[in-house]
């Protein structure tokens, strides 16, 4: 077993925990929670069995080349990261959704005299 094998599952294992709690939390939804589940599955998967994977990718869409741990370590990461950053701006556009509807609630009342 070599030292990616057990980094990139570690990752994938830190990535669906922390999918699991986004989804709980109320910011993701069950779509993209699962979407994120299947990523990280398929991550370690090909992580845990890179020859048999490989070999089935290359069968698949014709190419030879094996793809080395490097990659595997830098996909998981890259992933990650990605992750991260979609979680934070997914945050941040509801944040400011509710800042502009709370703007708009209050400058309606202000130009409302009848209320």
């Amino acid at each position: 077993m070599r030292i990616f094998q057990i980094i990139v599952p570690l990752v994938g294992i830190i990535g669906i925990i922390y999918s699991i709690r986004q989804f709980r939390s109320g910011i993701n939804t069950f779509f993209e929670s699962l979407l994120w589940v299947l990523l990280w599955l398929f991550v370690s998967m090909v992580a845990i069995f890179p020859d048999s994977t490989t070999n089935f990718i290359s069968k698949s869409i014709g190419i030879k080349d094996h793809i080395n741990g490097i990659i595997f370590i830098g996909l998981a990461i890259s992933f990650f990261l990605n992750f991260k950053l979609f979680n934070s701006f997914k945050k941040q556009n509801k944040i400011i959704t509710d800042l502009v509807r709370k703007i708009a609630i209050e400058k309606q009342k202000q130009n409302d005299p009848e209320k």
